[in-house]
């Protein structure tokens, strides 16, 4: 594995429940997508509760569910079922080279629906705002669209529960795929 991370891509889609070393290599393999129903644990929660000498643990998931996972950075995105968790990886792909050797794919300027040099319509405020507004853009409380930095629907967020003050995601911009770090200030 430590290999993989110098040669290729890896992602793992936990679409079940994953054990032991199952659970392992997918925190190995960097990227997670993680089902909301689709625990990873290392062993079962009748076995720790066995060996705590009482009922501490009611489920698996309160051993590696999305809600463990999330905030302690293991799990990337979290999805529904598995036509979403399959769309959230064709959609990770599409900003990954093919290989170690190639750039990142390009989206034809044709066919973007942003210009590059077009006007960011959102303007951060002076008052605390999310990031998120700049970078994706927004609606105005009378149901204004107001462009972000980014294309149009490219900007996906990535460990959104792990660092509460960072915003990490890939995203478009005039068709180029870009990595976002912002910072919740």
């Amino acid at each position: 594995t430590s290999r993989a991370y110098q040669e290729t891509f890896t992602l793992s889609y936990i679409t079940g429940r994953s054990v032991g070393i199952g659970a392992y290599l997918n925190r190995l393999g960097q990227r997670n997508i993680q089902m909301v129903s689709s625990p990873m644990i290392l062993t079962g929660y009748n076995a720790l509760n066995k060996l705590l000498g009482k009922n501490v643990y009611t489920s698996q998931d309160q051993l590696g569910g999305p809600q463990i996972m999330v905030p302690n950075g293991v799990t990337h995105q979290v999805v529904r079922d598995d036509q979403e968790g399959m769309s959230a990886i064709l959609d990770w792909l599409s900003y990954v080279p093919k290989d170690i050797h190639s750039l990142p794919p390009m989206h034809e300027p044709s066919l973007c629906t942003d210009n590059w040099n077009r006007d960011v319509e959102y303007t951060p405020t002076k008052q605390p705002y999310d990031p998120r507004d700049f970078l994706r853009g927004s609606i105005t409380p009378d149901g204004m669209r107001l462009r972000g930095f980014f294309d149009t629907g490219s900007f996906i967020e990535y460990l959104e529960g792990w660092g509460r003050t960072v915003v990490v995601g890939r995203a478009r911009l005039g068709g180029m795929p870009m990595g976002v770090i912002a910072v919740e200030t």
